[in-house]
């Protein structure tokens, strides 16, 4: 893998929560503006990372088109920046992307990693699937941090095999509906379902 110089935009946002975006920079997508304010509270990570084929090596590409890269990503972590988010954008040309997010997200202690999609103008829903497992206080406390500065509604999804997990589930999605509504969440926002081996989406 090659790295490419870091840029990093300060601004007067404080946040507990650093998120990191990955995204091609051989082939960006368009950043949602509903994205960029829903993360604007929160330290910002852009990654862009360069598709190095076999027949290339990294530092070839680097020379081709590392300028033009970091310019895209750049332009990316502005978009952050211009919010009041606080960004650090890097590059890096390499052959596997998921080493070189999973390296980044390592080195910044991030709470999350985030890959664009596309995004209508508002976005105004969120769904967050649950059970029962240990991930579920850190999903908690990353869902409050994430939404607590928008409007955004939430619903709590759970898909239960039997009676038995329907009744657990229930709970669980009780439960942490009370939480986010204690920990400032309006309750009106959040809401919960369960549905027998159905799909959140």
């Amino acid at each position: 893998m090659y790295y490419q110089p870091r840029d990093r935009v300060m601004s007067q946002a404080l946040s507990d929560m650093t998120v990191l975006i990955d995204v091609d920079a051989s082939n960006p997508s368009e950043i949602s503006p509903s994205l960029v304010s829903l993360l604007e509270p929160h330290d910002i990570i852009v990654l862009g990372y360069y598709p190095v084929p076999d027949q290339s090596t990294a530092g070839q590409l680097q020379e081709e088109f590392g300028a033009e890269a970091t310019t895209v990503v750049k332009d990316i972590a502005d978009q952050f920046a211009a919010q009041g988010a606080t960004v650090e954008s890097t590059v890096v040309f390499t052959r596997d992307r998921d080493k070189a997010i999973s390296a980044t997200a390592n080195e910044y202690d991030v709470s999350a990693v985030l890959t664009p999609g596309k995004i209508g103008e508002h976005l105004e829903h969120v769904l967050v699937p649950l059970r029962g497992d240990p991930t579920v206080e850190y999903i908690v406390d990353f869902v409050e941090k994430l939404l607590r500065e928008s409007d955004t509604e939430i619903t709590l999804f759970n898909i239960p095999e039997d009676e038995d997990e329907a009744s657990t589930g229930e709970f669980l999605l009780r439960g942490v509906r009370d939480r986010l509504v204690d920990e400032g969440l309006d309750h009106n926002r959040v809401t919960w379902k369960q549905d027998f081996a159905a799909s959140p989406t």
